[in-house]
């Protein structure tokens, strides 16, 4: 007599790496290490193999998880994880068996998500923030002071502006020249939202499908609210010509407005004049932050923060270091001026002395620098090649 078997599928809100990792964990817990062995199509058939699939699962962390169909020991059926979706086909007299299995999956899902409050790249590796300090950065105040007002709010103040009717959605453009601190501070800004709960996704700029990457990772932030989607250099391909990828951008974008998810969305671009227009208008960005602007007070600041402050000669004439640095971005003047000056000072002190960066260290690093800094201008200047 033929067993009563009946299908049972649940559909779950969460990325299929997420639910595949629960399931493997679930089944573990309920039915012993190993659970799991192939199916067999007809009884006189060799069983399939089970597919394995190794995932990360934290920094520098892998397991090897059961994928696609498979058997459960201890359930009479078979289970076949298809994305976001469990579909198990098992005698009528296990459906509570069953049942319970998917709600503790839901459970855990819920309760120990493997990408909810964390930081994770479209790759699906995970980001190790730990060292993003923002007490290290140095912008100009009018910089810092746009990031507070129009982005780190909706971070850190989060219930504040939904009492407010201020829906947690924005799309925010961060446009500088090659080495103004852009993906520093969209790193700060992960960091922030990190601790304040979101669940972060970084497409990094080495994605060659940017315009198709952006929707499929804006699907993925929909499932982890609220939700920080930081997007470098994301009109490449538009600078690249290729404005059927400019359009499923915007259309990707465009779908995000029309929904009610709670996704703030973080641009980066070293050439907004570059941009199509179509782009700039609110709704697709809602606000544009410039990092370009760099005082001669802020080189000084930078510059103390850099140099060991123990290393620092008296006497020194930071209105001569400004202007000998004035063109520079935050780059150059941090990784140029002030690492260069600090091995500089190491490397001219005698056996036992304490090296000093003295003015003219400075002005001597800076100079060296000017060469390299004016090939960097030239790259930027109109009619730039975009494959550099």
């Amino acid at each position: 007599m033929a067993k009563d078997r009946i299908v049972i599928v649940r559909g779950f809100e969460y990325d299929p790496i997420d639910l595949a990792v629960a399931f493997n964990k679930v089944a573990e817990n309920m039915f012993g290490r190993d659970p799991f062995y192939g199916t067999q199509n007809r009884f006189f058939l060799a069983r399939d193999p089970v597919a394995f699939s190794t995932v990360k699962v934290g920094l520098n962390q892998e397991k090897k998880i059961a994928v696609g169909q498979m058997r459960i020991k201890g359930v009479d059926g078979e289970f076949d994880l298809d994305g976001a979706t469990i579909q198990a086909l098992v005698e009528k007299s296990e459906t509570a068996k069953v049942e319970s299995f998917l709600d503790k999956i839901k459970v855990s899902l819920k309760t120990a998500s493997l990408y909810k409050g964390k930081a994770v790249t479209s790759s699906r590796s995970f980001m190790d923030l730990s060292n993003i300090n923002l007490n290290q950065l140095v912008y100009n105040d009018s910089v810092f002071g746009e990031l507070a007002d129009n982005l780190w709010v909706l971070i850190e103040k989060t219930d504040q502006c939904r009492r407010a009717g201020v829906r947690i959605r924005r799309k925010v453009l961060f446009q500088g020249r090659f080495g103004t601190g852009k993906t520093m501070a969209a790193l700060v800004t992960a960091k922030k939202a990190i601790e304040n709960g979101f669940t972060v996704f970084y497409l990094e700029p080495t994605n060659p499908d940017v315009s198709g990457a952006i929707e499929f990772m804006l699907q993925v932030a929909k499932k982890y609210p609220p939700a920080l989607l930081i997007i470098e250099d994301f009109d490449r391909e538009q600078r690249l010509g290729d404005f059927c990828a400019m359009g499923k951008t915007m259309t990707a974008i465009d779908g995000m407005t029309s929904k009610d998810f709670e996704i703030v969305v973080v641009f980066t671009t070293n050439f907004k004049d570059k941009i199509a227009g179509g782009f700039q208008r609110p709704g697709r960005i809602d606000k544009t932050i410039s990092f370009n602007p760099f005082t001669q007070q802020d080189t000084e600041r930078l510059l103390k923060v850099v140099v060991p402050p123990e290393y620092l000669g008296p006497g020194i004439n930071w209105d001569k270091v400004s202007v000998a640095t004035s063109r520079m971005t935050p780059a150059f003047i941090g990784e140029g001026v002030g690492i260069g000056a600090t091995l500089a000072a190491i490397s001219r002190a005698n056996n036992g002395e304490k090296p000093v960066v003295t003015e003219e260290i400075l002005l001597q690093v800076s100079e060296g620098l000017q060469d390299q800094h004016r090939a960097c201008e030239a790259a930027e200047q109109p009619g730039f090649n975009p494959n550099r």
